[in-house]
């Protein structure tokens, strides 16, 4: 693939109880078509793998359902990483982490290495591999 027109990146979903408002559940959704340099490469290219960092202060998050409304995160105004975690203080990731797609745009591409705390998933054929970092 030579362009990038049309296509949309994965992005990353942690399940949470918000504790904030009367929502019990939420998807906290990181947008990396939306973040900006540091939290994203100053330019995406096609054939290469790039680094995102998600919580950097130019990334984008959102809460769905009530959530986004009540904290003013929302897909249409995304807030910071750290900016979601101060609106959601008494946040819990109460199911999991996933890598998702919306149903805008297709994906074309992988992702791996994806870095949670201080674990690396390395996504291999044969299965998940992680490494402790600090």
């Amino acid at each position: 693939m030579d362009s990038l027109t049309g296509v949309s990146l994965p992005n990353i979903t942690i399940e949470a109880d918000p504790n904030a408002g009367s929502a019990a559940y939420t998807s906290l959704v990181c947008l990396p078509d939306a973040s900006t340099s540091p939290s994203a490469p100053s330019a995406r290219r096609p054939n290469v793998w790039q680094q995102y960092d998600a919580s950097a202060d130019d990334g984008k998050w959102w809460g769905t359902g009530s959530t986004g409304a009540t904290i003013t995160c929302t897909q249409a105004s995304p807030c910071s990483f750290r900016q979601l975690k101060d609106k959601l203080p008494q946040a819990v990731i109460s199911l999991s982490l996933g890598i998702s797609k919306g149903r805008d745009n297709a994906f074309v591409g992988a992702v791996d290495g994806l870095q949670v705390n201080h674990t690396v998933y390395d996504f291999e054929f044969n299965g998940v591999r992680t490494r402790s970092v600090r």
